[in-house]
């Protein structure tokens, strides 16, 4: 049996809500809108759609006014995180280093496209994974990508790895197992299998496929 991880990106992987909202407010200084956003706010977006975004961030327009808005700070955020790019978590590289020996690693993310990238290029994580997707790539959401890669890569069991409700819902629409980062974002009811470090991962991820 072929089994993989599949991880979420933020909160799972990185933090880059600074980098995040600094481009996000200048993206709306530079163009000369009236929206700002702080940590807080930029964290109730996390793990959010595009289409479920704008309407929480930009409040008083129309969706499609709101979604222009958003393609400026999406295009803002691509550039300035290549240049400043979230913070990994920590014992992160080590961890994935030693999984990617006995499992493939992939990444399902919320994101607009090229933002995977930043993270992979700019903190140089590219080598431990075996492919990535993001609703921006393929305009799926996300536990449809998560069946794209059950598919291509042929994969017999799943564990998606996530911090949100809603990576958790995913997984379970996907069918797949859910190992809940409780150091992310989000916070969910008490999980059988959740990590408060990633350093606990490799104990779940072996309980899980038995190994």
């Amino acid at each position: 049996m072929k089994k993989g991880l599949i991880f979420d990106l933020d909160g799972t992987l990185w933090n880059a809500l600074v980098p995040l909202c600094e481009s996000w407010n200048l993206a709306m200084k530079d163009n000369k809108l009236p929206y700002r956003f702080d940590i807080k706010t930029m964290t109730s977006f996390m793990g959010l759609t595009p289409e479920e975004t704008v309407p929480l961030a930009f409040k008083g327009v129309d969706f499609k006014t709101g979604l222009s808005y958003f393609e400026i700070c999406l295009h803002r955020e691509i550039e300035y995180l290549a240049i400043h790019p979230g913070t990994l978590y920590p014992h992160e590289e080590e961890v994935l280093a030693d999984l990617a020996k006995s499992y493939p690693l992939y990444i399902v993310s919320n994101s607009g496209k090229g933002y995977v990238e930043n993270y992979l290029n700019a903190l140089h994580m590219g080598k431990y994974f075996s492919g990535h997707l993001c609703v921006g790539d393929t305009n799926l959401v996300k536990y449809q990508n998560i069946l794209y890669f059950k598919e291509k890569e042929k994969l017999d069991e799943i564990i998606y790895i996530g911090d949100t409700q809603k990576d958790k819902d995913e997984s379970e629409r996907a069918g797949v197992n859910f190992i809940h980062a409780n150091y992310g974002f989000g916070k969910i009811p008490h999980e059988l299998h959740y990590i408060d470090s990633l350093l606990d991962l490799k104990k779940e991820v072996k309980a899980i496929f038995k190994d």
